[in-house]
């Protein structure tokens, strides 16, 4: 499986540690600094990519599990958001699944946060101050129908579109969708 965005890697020591063979991409900031490693982990298997670089490194066909937790939004142009939704399919096997978790429109985020203009889609700079101090740009898309078009258009089956609101911390609400997909088995 592709842990797409590993991050601190807790998604990819759970998986496996679950006994996944475990992968995974990272945009190269600051390689390995905080990651979750144990002996389950191989850390081979993980590579970083320079900003900007949405290519994955892997064969086509490569993967039957590609799981983005909270990705995407930090790709601020939908061209490259297609790109690397692109590349999901490309690296999917026949039959493969797909996991994606992306912030919705009205996310805290954009509603309490986002700079004006906030457009309906498209890039929003987001400024919070205080104890979860930050200043970044994310991508917004529209609704859940623009979240669906996104995986569709590459060929992607969409099984399911959840829609999940929790609190974090002391903050409002952070809703989000959760999108479950397949490649089908012939193109």
């Amino acid at each position: 499986m592709l842990d797409h965005g590993f991050g601190n890697g807790i998604l990819s020591l759970y998986f496996s540690r679950e006994g996944f063979d475990v992968y995974g991409v990272e945009l190269l900031r600051s390689p390995f600094r905080d990651f979750l490693f144990d002996n389950t982990v191989i850390r081979d298997n993980f590579k970083f990519l320079i900003d900007e670089e949405y290519a994955i490194p892997f064969p086509d066909s490569f993967f039957n599990v590609i799981v983005s937790n909270q990705v995407l939004n930090f790709i601020h142009d939908r061209e490259n958001i297609e790109s690397v939704v692109r590349e999901f399919f490309r690296i999917s096997t026949p039959g493969g699944k797909i996991v994606v978790t992306i912030m919705s429109e009205d996310n805290y985020l954009f509603i309490d946060h986002g700079v004006p203009p906030i457009p309906l889609r498209g890039v929003v700079r987001v400024s919070v101050t205080g104890r979860l101090e930050r200043d970044q740009m994310y991508y917004r898309f529209e609704d859940s129908a623009d979240v669906v078009s996104v995986f569709e258009k590459v060929g992607f089956v969409i099984d399911d579109l959840g829609y999940f609101d929790f609190k974090l911390l002391d903050v409002r609400c952070a809703k989000h969708y959760i999108v479950l997909g397949h490649k089908p088995l012939r193109e």
